[in-house]
Order: C-alpha cells, then sequence, then structure tokens
C-alpha cells in the first residue's frame, strides 16, 4: 500500500506529532508499504524530494516554534502526489498541509484518513487575544467540524480526541489509538551508567537529591508555569527536589523571569532543546517525570519517561488519564499539596524500592505494541478504502440511473 502523509512540521523539529509520524512511517515501510512524508521547509526555495519526503516552501510562523504555512493549492505539489499515486491521504494538520491534502484527495480520488493530536481550545491564544475567544472558538469548532466530516475515518490517540471533536459538532465515530514511539532507546539496558554519571554530574544531582524533569515544547498550554508554582511552594523550604525542563519555545523568557521571581534559579532550570538522540541519559538521571499540562491527547514525552523508569506525576486531566494507573507507573495530583504529597513519597522511599518502581514502571510501558499500533493503524486504512469505494460506487451507480 502506498501512504501520504500530511504535516505542518517535520524533523529537523521534535514534538510529540514528529516522533509520532516518523514511528507510523518506519513501521509501515518495515511492513513493505510505501510512504511519502509531505511537509513543510521554510528554507526551501522550491519543492523537492529526499529520502522520502516532499519539502514544501513556506514561511515560517514565529510564534510556534517549528511550524510555517505553505500554499495550501499548488499544482506543482499536486503532481508529485500524483507521481507517488498513494493509496490513502493520510492527514496530521488541520491548516496549510491539511487543506492542500484535502483537495489532493478530492482531484486524485483517494480516501482520506485524519489523525488529530491536539486539544486546539487550549491553543486559541495563539490566533486571537482574550476579549475575542467568544468569537474565534465557535468559528474554529465549525472549521475542525468541517476538517472532520470530510475525513473518511478519523484516528485519535485518546478518548478526548472523541470529547473535543463531540464538541465541535462532529458526531462520527473515532478510532482510539494510543500514541506508540520506538521506546528501545529509552530502556535502562540501552543506557550506560557513565552517560547517566555524566548528566547527573553536569546537572549537580547530589546523593540523596530528587530530580524531576519535565520534556516538552515551551509553550503557555503546556501549563509549566503551574508546574514551577507547585514546585516552588515545596521546594523552597525543601532544597534536595530539583526540577530539570527540557525544550524550548515562546515561553522559555516568561519561565526564566518567574524562576527568578520565585527565587528558584538553583532548583529550577530551564536546559533547552537537547537533541532527541541525547536524552535517554536525562531521563534516567532523574526520579519522576511531572506535567501540570491539561493540552495533552497522548504524550510522547510521558511514554519516553516511562520507558526509562520514571514515576510519573501528572495534573488530573479526566479526559486524559489512559496513561497513567495510579500506584503502578504514576499518579495525579491536583494542587501544590497534592503535587508535594507526591514528591515526598518519592523522596521516602528506600534505594532498593526505588529502583523496584523504575523496574516496575519500565515493564509497564511493555503494553504500547508497536506492533499493535501498527495492526491497527492498517486496520482503520483498509476500512476508509473499503468505505470510499463502496461511496464511489453508490455514486456511479446513481448516474448510471439518471442515464437510463
Amino acid at each position: 500500500m502506498k501512504i501520504a502523509i500530511f504535516t505542518e512540521t517535520y524533523f529537523p523539529y521534535i514534538s510529540g506529532v514528529v516522533t509520532h509520524i516518523k514511528t507510523l512511517k518506519e513501521g509501515l515501510e518495515r511492513e513493505g508499504h510505501e510512504v511519502m512524508i509531505v511537509t513543510i521547509n521554510p528554507r526551501a526555495v522550491c519543492h523537492y524530494v529526499k529520502d522520502g519526503i516532499l519539502y514544501c516552501p513556506g514561511i515560517r510562523l514565529k510564534r510556534i516554534y517549528g511550524y510555517g504555512v505553505s500554499n495550501p493549492v499548488n499544482i506543482q505539489r499536486l503532481r508529485i502526489i500524483q507521481d507517488f499515486d498513494p493509496d490513502i491521504i493520510h492527514i496530521h494538520t488541520e491548516f496549510s498541509m491539511g487543506i492542500f491534502a484535502l483537495f489532493a484527495a478530492r482531484k486524485l480520488k483517494r480516501p482520506i484518513v485524519y489523525t488529530l493530536h491536539t486539544m486546539y481550545d487550549d491553543y486559541m491564544f495563539y490566533i486571537a487575544p482574550d476579549r475575542f475567544q467568544k468569537m474565534v472558538k465557535p468559528a474554529a469548532h465549525a472549521y475542525f467540524r468541517r476538517v472532520a466530516n470530510r475525513a473518511t475515518e478519523i484516528i485519535g490517540p485518546s478518548p478526548k480526541v472523541a470529547e473535543f471533536l463531540h464538541r465541535c459538532g462532529v458526531e462520527r465515530h473515532i478510532n482510539i489509538i494510543p500514541n506508540v514511539v520506538d521506546l528501545s532507546d529509552f530502556l535502562p539496558q540501552n543506557v550506560s551508567a557513565e552517560s547517566i554519571g555524566a548528566v547527573r554530574e553536569k546537572l549537580g544531582i547530589q546523593p540523596g537529591d530528587t530530580a524531576v524533569c519535565f520534556v516538552g515544547r515551551l509553550g503557555k498550554e503546556k501549563s509549566i508555569d503551574v508546574l514551577i508554582d507547585c514546585f516552588a511552594a515545596l521546594a523552597q523550604t525543601e532544597k534536595q527536589f530539583k526540577l530539570f525542563i527540557i525544550g524550548d519555545g515562546p515561553e522559555r523568557d516568561n519561565l526564566n523571569a518567574q524562576i527568578a521571581r520565585l527565587g528558584m534559579e538553583e532548583q529550577v532550570r530551564l536546559l533547552g532543546r537537547i537533541e532527541h538522540a541525547e536524552l535517554p541519559p536525562y531521563y534516567h538521571a532523574c526520579d519522576l517525570f511531572a506535567t501540570a499540562s491539561l493540552s495533552e491527547m497522548n504524550s510522547i514525552s510521558m511514554l519516553e519517561a516511562l520507558a526509562s523508569g520514571l514515576y510519573v506525576v501528572q495534573r488530573l486531566d479526566i479526559y486524559n488519564q489512559d496513561q497513567i494507573t495510579p500506584g503502578e507507573n504514576g499518579n495525579f495530583f491536583t494542587d501544590a499539596e497534592g503535587f508535594a504529597g507526591l514528591l515526598h513519597e518519592q523522596a521516602a522511599l528506600s534505594p532498593e524500592v526505588r529502583a523496584a518502581r523504575r523496574k516496575a514502571v519500565t515493564a509497564y510501558t511493555q503494553r504500547y505494541s508497536e506492533k499493535d499500533f501498527l495492526r491497527r493503524v492498517m486496520n482503520v486504512y483498509k476500512r476508509a478504502q473499503a468505505k470510499y469505494n463502496l461511496k464511489q460506487e453508490i455514486r456511479q451507480d446513481v448516474r448510471d440511473r439518471e442515464k437510463r
């Protein structure tokens, strides 16, 4: 089968969506399928294909790290897609590349599979100030409803997708397929003690410290300010706790200012962007992974942390609880007091119990099977093909009857 995957951003930019698409592409190719990624390169002056990726000229969006926009209707791009001759158009974006994918699917008469990755209600501040949200949100919901209703099949990584689309007025079946990534690089047996020790020394993590990390984009929607506030309420009087925030994004300066205002420069550090291949020892150097974000669908960085053996401390999101089984691989907090309780619980564990917890958390990730993920995606592709072909046959039958 040939699959054309459309995304607004791809490597070298790192995000959960990019990692998800890379895993999907490589898994499909191992199964003998042919994949073309269609994405934007703001530095490109013309369309070009390299290593199975069609790069399209575009304009960088300064407010959204790693993203750009491109002409949503382009004949040269359509001809390249036509030469590839995909069986499935798989959309991972709703914007310029997504609009073009809808256009291409109509011209080439191909079924559309749409994966929604983002809770856009948490991102509306990028589009308009708060005072205009009451106007912008209904219009945005109508737009997402239109994209979803044009898709032959819809995939979401968590039940939160169904909740969001139903809020937008979409009354369709949603295929819930949790994210999966190649976690092998993060497993304990594949990360050397020397590299972990080097990171702990670099970060100043001492014996007896409890190190907490967050990995992700530094965007307002990630609520990193809430995480820092919760941490500061505990750590201002207990210096053995340390928080390391890995990533980059538009909130970096605001977060630095918040850390300085709280006087937490020694215990809360923004480490900036770290290349994905270099991340494993940073996870392993820490004891906990923490997040206060309420915008996640199915966090890739959380999966990587779990594979690394990190117990997860997650702010409760009633629509996105599936990745955590309390007491097994993490737990939830709702306020600073609850957050402090979970950190104190970790700090009180003996070295033997800590090691056993890490081992159990890593074992938990084995339920996220790439083989099962690919099987479920392929089932959606086949169902989309069958549904689209049936619709085409019905339309042709209607036309034939009208001629008679």
